[in-house]
């Protein structure tokens, strides 16, 4: 895998984590599309994208991301992360808003052009946020 797979993703991270909107839709190109698989969220182009992170880091201000595992192969690339966060706020319909933080696994799926992410695909086990921010009953295992 190049390195520098590596380095773009820790540098996608680090603007995750400081919640800088604009230096996250820098990694995308214009046209770029961000897809949260388990909301069926998609959102096309730079400026959807900045609509949806701006909306989820109001729902998430705490929201961080640290990187277990980074691949990479030509025009693809994949993390394994550890999300975190408190849910003081919910964007999504019949969600309630709980106050309650949340940790759990996620696999980012990224489709390269030209250094720039043209497409990633976020995948999560919905379930286990819903139980964790206590909106759904049962532990997760």
């Amino acid at each position: 895998m190049a390195t520098d797979i590596k380095q773009m993703m820790e540098q996608y991270k680090l603007a995750w984590n400081s919640h800088d909107v604009n230096k996250i839709i820098s990694f995308f190109t214009e046209d770029g599309i961000y897809e949260d698989v388990a909301t069926g969220s998609v959102n096309h182009s730079k400026k959807e994208i900045s609509e949806y992170l701006n909306t989820f880091f109001a729902d998430v201000p705490d929201f961080k991301i640290e990187i277990k595992t980074v691949f990479g192969s030509d025009d693809w690339a994949g993390s394994e992360v550890i999300s975190s966060g408190t849910h003081v706020h919910s964007s999504l319909p019949g969600v309630p808003s709980t106050g309650r933080t949340f940790s759990l696994r996620a696999i980012g799926i990224f489709q390269l052009h030209k250094g720039k992410i043209s497409h990633q695909s976020e995948y999560y086990n919905l379930v286990t946020l819903l139980q964790q921010i206590g909106v759904m009953p049962g532990q997760p295992k």
